[in-house]
């Protein structure tokens, strides 16, 4: 039964995409305890987090060779969607003062669908001819 259910595509990218929502907020919280500010939070989080849903989504979610080419097209992906991402800390942290602990979740939930749409492209996305 739990073979059959990680065969489908869509559990194995909940799976991978959890891990980075926990990676991603364990640095965005942690980095915020130690007085890092957005930009430097974002930078990591892309370069790291960015690195690590790349390997995990070759290797589990989309079963496909990793290569420069995926790899930039995923990274790129990514830092389109860091100026979101930035935009809605700052609002909800220096607007409405949310707490990062609080700010750091909700960001992930809202960016969860963008993040599925940039890796399916990056990953099956062939040129032909």
């Amino acid at each position: 039964m739990i073979t059959r259910m990680l065969s489908q595509r869509p559990v194995r990218y909940v799976l991978v995409a959890a891990t980075c929502a926990v990676a991603n907020n364990v640095l965005l919280i942690a980095g915020d305890r130690l007085g890092y500010g957005y930009v430097v939070l974002m930078a990591a989080t892309w370069a790291g987090v960015g690195t690590l849903g790349y390997l995990l989504h070759a290797r589990f979610t989309f079963v496909v060779a990793r290569g420069p080419g995926s790899y930039a097209r995923f990274m790129a992906g990514i830092a389109a969607g860091v100026p979101v991402s930035w935009l809605l800390l700052s609002l909800c942290g220096k607007v409405l003062h949310l707490p990062m602990w609080v700010n750091a979740p909700l960001n992930t939930v809202l960016m969860v669908a963008y993040n599925y749409a940039n890796a399916r492209v990056a990953m099956l996305w062939r040129r032909k001819g």
